[in-house]
């Protein structure tokens, strides 16, 4: 039995493959109904980006375009894409009526890896350039607000509450960020993990933990609820973490295949469901109990599909 909550639940069934996909790429990002898969902009590396809908059926998502370019992480608001290609630049495109047009460019210090929007403002995984906030509450014309340098290779980023957790690939270290002023951020903390094991680039934050891609030592979960003071709370020994996905306190983990651990308690994950096969990047939709499993790897891309414990919105559509 697999403690959930503080109630004891069924242990929710394995993962089950239901299809393979015809599209590639070595990144996916889920944007509501939008499912892209992109690839490296070198054009010795690059693949053509595939955009997807899965707002109709989750399990079969459906082709809009396999011709997008190159890109290391695309965020969605409204009708415009935001584009972190891994330039000095993030490029805004409009996808109204599900097509794809470039309409504005905004320089940036350094190569943009990673972005997430809120409220207006995009905040920027920006290499050595550190921690970028523009105003895109008018996506045609994206402004510069800030630039935070905290002297680390900035691969990821992640929001909890009014601070920006901003993941150090070389240094293997969590630099905490205030950002309740986005003109004026001021760094609150530091984590330091073993040197040498962040070496995946990808990290979740989610309810006051930021779950942590440490390749040689597996999953590292800190918690950052208080920004002045991250602490370490568990090291989850898995074998060639790559990604990691965090819903409804489930954490998904590409390692080895596919892992999923309940982490309602984040010192006491425990894993309830794997699937043994090639996946290095995910996206997670639930509908219902379900939970639909996108993985990306460089030869390919499936839809899997977990299935939890129902919840009392579920059981209550039922009746």
């Amino acid at each position: 039995m697999a403690q959930v909550a503080g109630d004891q639940v069924p242990r929710p069934q394995g993962i089950e493959l239901l299809r393979a996909l015809e599209a590639r790429g070595r990144y996916i990002r889920l944007e509501g109904q939008f499912l892209f898969l992109t690839s490296d902009i070198e054009p010795t590396s690059q693949q053509p980006g595939y955009w997807l809908d899965v707002g109709a059926d989750p399990a079969a998502p459906a082709l809009l375009s396999a011709a997008l370019p190159g890109a290391w992480d695309i965020a969605v608001a409204g009708e415009h894409a935001f584009v972190c290609d891994y330039t000095t630049a993030m490029t805004v495109c409009s996808i109204r009526e599900q097509r794809w047009e470039p309409v504005a460019q905004l320089k940036l210090p350094d190569r943009t890896e990673n972005i997430v929007i809120r409220g207006g403002l995009a905040y920027i995984a920006d290499h050595t350039g550190g921690l970028v906030i523009a105003d895109v509450s008018v996506p045609a014309n994206p402004v510069l607000v800030s630039t935070t340098d905290p002297g680390i290779d900035c691969d990821a980023i992640g929001l909890w509450q009014d601070c920006a957790v901003l993941y150090g690939h070389q240094e293997s270290r969590l630099v905490l960020v205030d950002v309740r002023n986005p003109a004026k951020p001021r760094q609150t903390a530091v984590y330091q993990h073993d040197p040498g094991t962040f070496i995946q680039g990808e990290m979740e934050v989610d309810g006051g933990f930021a779950y942590c891609t440490a390749g040689r030592s597996g999953l590292v979960i800190v918690s950052v609820a208080d920004p002045a003071k991250p602490e370490l709370v568990k090291v989850v020994a898995l074998k060639g973490v790559h990604d990691v996905i965090v819903r409804d306190g489930y954490a998904f983990v590409a390692s080895e295949g596919v892992r999923v651990l309940d982490v309602h308690d984040p010192r006491r994950p425990v894993e309830v469901a794997s699937y043994d096969g090639n996946a290095s990047q995910l996206a997670v939709r639930r509908v219902g109990p379900d939970y639909y499993i996108y993985a990306a790897s460089r030869t390919g891309a499936m839809v899997l599909r977990f299935r939890g414990p129902p919840t009392e919105d579920d059981d209550a559509k039922a009746r």
